[in-house]
């Protein structure tokens, strides 16, 4: 195996060079004296070799740092043969902060014992600072500023992120921008819900209060009408009842004409009759007055005859007188008979013109009856319909007042969504070209 005049092979020195030609290697003491530095290092912190051999490793931390017991305690683990591999700031000549990818590591002699301890480092600011970039972005992000924008990296897997980063932040920002008036639309849609469900919450509970009256007084009515549609059949009931009695009553008055007749009849003959005895008293009056007249002729012989025929005069004259009465007496019970038969025949007439009025009124009776019944099962249909109505009516207004509800609960979600909104921070120019009717813009 071939070997240098250091005593190390020809790949062992190949990777020697490799590594002081693309690292930043630096050598120290055990207690971080510097030995030595190449180029790569000296021109990362912005050193010479002069100014830096014999001078302690504090010179590339934070002075704070460099006096704390972490720095302290990182040297003594280091000659106690720990390894450290990490991220490390560190200051540069002019004070400037950079960031270094490093790994220190104690070299060790044939012996084991630690001689030095080596760093290779390589500057990682630019990775550092866009890290750093993306972090505060995001850190910004998350309190809803979306106005940061960061700049692309010159190291491709960094400007991926960068670029998605920025990428996401223009989306967030429109959406929000669209968010914003989505939810302002939506505020606006709820409020006029929210009013639109109060004022129909209270027109309907008052149409389900003036309902419920309107039903109240239905059912009243119906009962009214039910009342005076018995009342009305009861009614019915007595004018058929009385068009029959009258009926009776119209039989009745004709039997007392025909009755009236009979005795106007009887009351003629009884005339005729009385007329002839009047007749035989005067003739008997004529041969009493003869017989007188021949007793008297007769002398003493017919004195007693004379007496006699006195006596059947007499009783021929008050025969004659009595005959003379009756007749008078009939024909004034005649006279009466007449007056009565014609009172009667007129009673007659206004009783049937009665019975007839009697029959219209009992037939009027039955069709009030009819309509009367016929209009309370319309009203107790009209009655199961506003009672219907008034379920229907009080069912809305319930859903009135839980449609109240939710868009109030709308209107403080909408409320809630804005404020949670407005946390983000947007720039006028992200939104241009989100105008229009702000009820449209869900669909934009």
């Amino acid at each position: 195996m071939d070997t240098t005049h250091h005593g190390l092979s020809e790949a062992d020195a190949a990777l020697l060079a490799m590594v002081d030609r693309t690292q930043a290697v630096i050598h120290f003491t055990t207690d971080g004296t510097i030995l030595q530095a190449n180029a790569n290092f000296l021109a990362a912190l912005d050193y010479t070799a002069d100014a830096v051999i014999g001078r302690h490793h504090r010179i590339f931390v934070d002075p704070s740092y460099a006096a704390s017991p972490e720095y302290a305690d990182f040297w003594h683990r280091l000659r106690a043969g720990d390894i450290f591999t990490d991220q490390f700031p560190r200051l540069t000549r002019t004070g400037r902060r950079i960031w270094i990818q490093a790994t220190y590591a104690p070299v060790l002699d044939a012996t084991g014992k630690i001689t030095r301890v080596v760093k290779v480092a390589t500057d990682v600011t630019a990775r550092r600072d866009a890290v750093e970039s993306l972090a505060e972005g995001l850190e910004r992000l998350s309190e809803g500023d979306l106005t940061q924008r960061l700049p692309v990296s010159d190291i491709p897997d960094l400007a991926i992120l960068a670029e998605t980063f920025n990428r996401t932040s223009g989306n967030l920002t429109t959406l929000i921008g669209r968010v914003g008036k989505v939810t302002g639309a939506v505020g606006s849609i709820s409020s006029e819900i929210r009013d639109a469900s109060e004022n129909l919450s209270g027109r309907t509970t008052s149409q389900a209060s003036a309902l419920g009256q309107t039903a109240a007084a239905v059912e009243q009515l119906t009962s009214t009408v039910r009342s005076a549609a018995a009342e009305a059949e009861q009614a019915d009931g007595i004018a058929q009842r009385t068009r029959d009695l009258t009926e009776g009553s119209g039989a009745i008055f004709r039997n007392a004409i025909d009755a009236m007749g009979l005795i106007q009849q009887s009351s003629a003959r009884i005339s005729k009759i009385v007329s002839a005895i009047d007749a035989i008293a005067v003739q008997t009056n004529l041969l009493a007055l003869n017989a007188a007249i021949e007793a008297a002729r007769a002398g003493s012989a017919g004195r007693g005859f004379a007496v006699v025929a006195q006596e059947v005069r007499q009783l021929a004259q008050r025969s004659s007188d009595s005959a003379r009465e009756i007749n008078e007496l009939i024909a004034e019970s005649a006279r009466h008979v007449e007056n009565g038969v014609g009172l009667v025949n007129r009673a007659g007439k206004d009783i049937s013109t009665v019975f007839e009025g009697v029959g219209n009124l009992s037939e009027t009776v039955g069709r009030i009856a009819t309509g009367l019944a016929a209009q309370a099962s319309t009203l107790a249909q009209i009655n199961d319909a506003v009672s219907q109505l008034d379920g229907l009516t009080q069912e809305n207004a319930e859903m009135a007042v839980e449609s109240t509800n939710a868009a109030r609960l709308l209107s403080g979600a909408s409320e809630t969504l804005s404020r949670e909104v407005a946390q983000f921070r947007i720039t006028p120019s992200d939104t241009a070209g989100l105008g229009g009717h702000p009820y449209l813009m869900a669909a934009q």
